[in-house]
């Protein structure tokens, strides 16, 4: 039988496990969480350029919501360059959904748009996230894609290698106060973090909030990839941005213990 191909055999292979610090201190903060603010919180990390993820906590995937603005963006810049800097930004750095639908159909709706979004994903290693078009939710897409931490995570820690990612990346760097929350929190004078959030209904049955975030982490001894996501018991948008805010305190912590990568 011939040999996989490389990106392939990375994926078959078994996530990282976090060391015994990183698993107790995490434990320490999931403990913290479920005093103050119950709910259910997860993480992923994944080293930049690297596919092996660590992964902690109980919630492992849920919808994409604002999230996959990042990959939509930068189909749409690769399409027409200059022509959607606006809309690229105000999508990703207000995370405003009518920028962000604009650029969705500048990549010609439906299918044509799924087949576009989904070429990006994958050249970022995400080999299993199905996206969703307005076929499936005329109300929200493509908001409404299950995004798991875990390849949201790998994708992060392709996308600084990815032809045409340093304008998404600079957007991300100094996004509004709306999203200023999650891994912003860091507390860590030598990293500089990109990040896009995301939030909304976490199922079609209750109305409370799932918030998430895609961060990238750059520090001196290379760059991290990180997606988390929290669903509060008491269903509130600020409960799910406080718990990340605590996700993101304890990674500015545990930044020195953090795997790392590079293009």
């Amino acid at each position: 039988m011939p040999p996989l191909p490389e990106p392939i055999a990375k994926l078959l292979t078994p996530p990282v496990p976090p060391s015994k610090k990183l698993a107790g201190d995490f434990a320490v903060l999931q403990k913290s969480l479920r005093r103050s603010l119950p709910g259910q919180v997860g993480v992923a990390v994944v080293p930049v350029n690297s596919d092996r993820a660590i992964s902690l906590g109980s919630l492992r995937t849920g919808r994409a919501w604002s999230t996959l603005k990042v990959p939509v963006s930068l189909a749409a810049q690769r399409k027409y360059g200059p022509a959607v800097a606006e809309r690229e930004n105000k999508a990703l750095t207000l995370s405003d959904n009518d920028a962000a639908g604009a650029l969705w159909g500048s990549l010609g709706g439906g299918r044509v748009s799924v087949d576009a979004v989904t070429k990006v994903l994958r050249e970022g290693h995400d080999t299993r996230t199905h996206v969703s078009s307005e076929a499936d939710r005329p109300a929200s897409y493509p908001g409404y894609t299950q995004w798991a931490l875990t390849d949201q995570a790998r994708f992060g820690a392709h996308l600084p290698c990815m032809a045409g990612s340093e304008t998404v990346i600079r957007l991300m760097s100094s996004v509004a106060p709306n999203q200023n929350w999650g891994a912003t929190k860091l507390g860590h004078p030598e990293a500089v973090t990109a990040v896009k959030g995301g939030w909304g209904p976490a199922t079609d049955k209750s109305p409370g909030y799932l918030v998430r975030q895609l961060a990238i982490i750059t520090t001196n001894r290379g760059q991290v990839a990180v997606s988390m996501a929290a669903v509060p018991r008491s269903g509130r948008f600020e409960d799910g941005t406080k718990m990340l805010n605590r996700l993101g305190a304890w990674l500015g912590r545990e930044l020195a213990t953090l795997p790392m990568g590079r293009c």
